[in-house]
C-alpha cells in the first residue's frame, strides 16, 4: 500500500504521519510550498517532495473563487490547489490514495464537514482523501471500502483544542514538530495591508514582490513608488541582496542606518526617501543630515531632516 501524505511539518499532520507508519504502509510525504507561508523550516522528514505553488497562488489571492477568510486568506481555493498538486504526485507514484492532518471544525472556512467534501471533489479525489485524526466522524473512503485501511484505526477528533493531540503526541513519544504560530501569512492583518496596497497598484505580482512583502517597514510615497526600509541587519543585508539594478539603495553614512530601497518612478522621491530614512537612523535628531544614494550611475549625497511622526503616518502601510 503507497500513501501520499500532505506533510506540513506541524503537529497534525506530523501525528497523521506516524498513524500511518502504523499501518505498515510505504509513505511518500510531499510538502506543497508557497512564499505566504510564514515556516522558515519545511518538514524534517525523510524523501520529502517539495513543490513550489507560489506563482500560481498569487493568481489565486488575487481572485479567489470560494473568498477569502477574515483577511486575504483564500483556504478554500488553497486546499483544493494543494490536492490537486497531491493527485497528481499519487498518480505519479502510482499511490492508492492521499492523508492529511486536517481536524474536522478546526478552522471555520475550509474544515467543516460540507467543506471537506467539497474540496475533496474539486480537486478530483472524492473518496480518496483518508483524514486519520477526524476519519471516525467522516464518510467511509474508498480506501475503507476497499479494506486497504481499516476505519477503527481512524479517530474521532473534532474542534479546535489541541488538548487531545497534544496528548496523543506525548503518548506516541512525537517531539518535534512546528508550532502552529508559523502559520500563513495571510491571515496576518499587518501582512495584508501591505499584499493590498501591492495589488492596487501592481497588475502583476511577482514572487519577488512577496518575498520584499516580509521585510522591512513599508511607506507609499505615491501610486507608482514604494520605500522599504530594514529594521534590523538581517533585514539590511536582505535589501542590499534583493535590489535590482533600476533600484535606489538609500542609507545613512557613517553611523547606525537602515538600508532602503527605494522601488518606481524615483527622481522625484529621493529626498523623501532620504528623509525617511534617515529619521531610523542614529542621526535623526541632527538638525541636517547627509544621506547617500546608490544606483546604477553611483552613490550620490542629498542633505535632509528627518522625517517627523506625522509625515510617516502619512506613507507607512
Amino acid at each position: 500500500m503507497k500513501i501520499v501524505i500532505l506533510h506540513s511539518g506541524g503537529l497534525d499532520s506530523t501525528l497523521a504521519f506516524y498513524i500511518a507508519k502504523e499501518w505498515g504502509a510505504e509513505i511518500f510525504p510531499l510538502y506543497v510550498y508557497n512564499k505566504f507561508l510564514a515556516l522558515k523550516h519545511k518538514p524534517d522528514v525523510s524523501d520529502l517532495k517539495i513543490i513550489d505553488v507560489t506563482k500560481e497562488f498569487i493568481d489565486i489571492v488575487r481572485s479567489p473563487q470560494y473568498g477569502y477568510g477574515k483577511n486575504l486568506n483564500p483556504c478554500i481555493d488553497c486546499r483544493i490547489l494543494m490536492l490537486k498538486k497531491a493527485k497528481e504526485y499519487m498518480e505519479k507514484i502510482k499511490a492508492d490514495f492521499i492523508i492529511t492532518g486536517e481536524v474536522l471544525d478546526q478552522r471555520p472556512m475550509s474544515q467543516r464537514r460540507e467543506q471537506l467534501m467539497h474540496i475533496d471533489k474539486q480537486a478530483g479525489l472524492e473518496g480518496f482523501v483518508v483524514r486519520p485524526l477526524s476519519g471516525g466522524l467522516l464518510p467511509e473512503t474508498v480506501p475503507q471500502k476497499e479494506c486497504l485501511i481499516n476505519r477503527n484505526d481512524l479517530l474521532s477528533i473534532k474542534g479546535r483544542s489541541r488538548k487531545i493531540t497534544l496528548d496523543l503526541a506525548q503518548k506516541m513519544k512525537i517531539e518535534q514538530f512546528a508550532s502552529p504560530s508559523g502559520g500563513c501569512l495571510l491571515t496576518d492583518p499587518g501582512f495584508c495591508r501591505r499584499l493590498a496596497d501591492l495589488m492596487r497598484h501592481q497588475d502583476r505580482v511577482a514572487v519577488r514582490d512577496i518575498e520584499l512583502l516580509k521585510i522591512g517597514r513599508h511607506f507609499r510615497l505615491s501610486p507608482e513608488i514604494k520605500l522599504v526600509v530594514g529594521r534590523n541587519e538581517e533585514e539590511n543585508e536582505s535589501i542590499e541582496k534583493m535590489i535590482k539594478h533600476d533600484e535606489i539603495l538609500v542609507y545613512v553614512p557613517d553611523t547606525g542606518s537602515p538600508n532602503a530601497m527605494l522601488l518606481g518612478n524615483k527622481k522625484q522621491s529621493v529626498k523623501i526617501a532620504a528623509s525617511i530614512t534617515a529619521r531610523y537612523s542614529d542621526k535623526k535628531t541632527d538638525k541636517s543630515i547627509e544621506v547617500c544614494y546608490k544606483d546604477n550611475k553611483g552613490i550620490k549625497k542629498v542633505r535632509v531632516k528627518a522625517a517627523t511622526n506625522e509625515e510617516l503616518a502619512k506613507w507607512r502601510l
